[in-house]
């Protein structure tokens, strides 16, 4: 089984590529997708950068480039639930666009495509609940913008998410256009206030690691099943 796993940056995969075994780095795209093995599994892992199109582009490349059949994004991101804390890990079971206007768009920005959210993947979904970690299942919002206290409330009354970034939504679309399962795994840096920016700084490496955590668990999972 072939996994493509990528991140908006270099201190969210830092820490996946050491654990990878038999290494090889191919430059793409001005990207370096290093693939290796872990658990049993093929995994291709690449620091996508931050936005849509780096997450869109990345995304498409590890799976007609690298055949990937399944995509993990995982990395850190902004918490609109104050039910939840740093170093809390959101799993995506509804992505969606914040920045997408549709009020002209009688039948969606394309034929077919959802025009609320898109869907996590329901097996890996599944997999993840079952790994019996205290782990937040819910709504992740995409934009193009670092979200801050001047954001923060409008975004939380129009779509109640647990958590906002930069590029799921984007990866979300490109895996629903090719059919490829998606899983998305966020862990908190901040709680996109007034203090996001230093509170993102301060956390960044430690939240990273906190959503690496569920990525190894859920690789050893579909490893298992994979051999099974």
């Amino acid at each position: 089984m072939n996994i493509g796993i990528l991140c908006a940056t270099r201190e969210e995969l830092e820490p996946l590529l050491e654990r990878l075994e038999n290494k090889n780095t191919q430059r793409r795209l001005h990207r370096d997708f290093t693939t290796g093995e872990y658990a049993g599994l093929t995994v291709t892992a690449v620091m996508g950068g931050v936005g849509k199109v780096n997450a869109a582009v990345t995304t498409q490349e590890l799976i007609q480039g690298f055949g990937a059949e399944k995509i993990i994004f995982t990395g850190v991101a902004g918490g609109l639930d104050d039910t939840l804390r740093v170093g809390d890990v959101v799993i995506g079971a509804e992505i969606l666009h914040h920045d997408l206007d549709m009020t002209l768009m009688e039948n969606g920005q394309f034929p077919g495509m959802p025009t609320d959210f898109f869907r996590g993947d329901p097996e890996l979904l599944d997999l993840c609940r079952g790994l019996g970690e205290n782990l937040r299942f819910g709504r992740i919002a995409t934009g193009e913008t670092f979200v801050t206290a001047r954001e923060r409330d409008g975004i939380i009354r129009r779509f109640h998410p647990q958590c906002v970034d930069m590029e799921s939504a984007a990866a979300a679309q490109v895996c629903w256009f090719f059919g490829v399962p998606l899983l998305v795994i966020r862990s908190l840096s901040d709680n996109a206030d007034q203090e996001a920016e230093a509170t993102y700084a301060e956390n960044l490496s430690h939240a990273s690691v906190s959503a690496l955590g569920v990525v190894f668990r859920v690789l050893e999972a579909l490893g298992r099943k994979n051999a099974g």
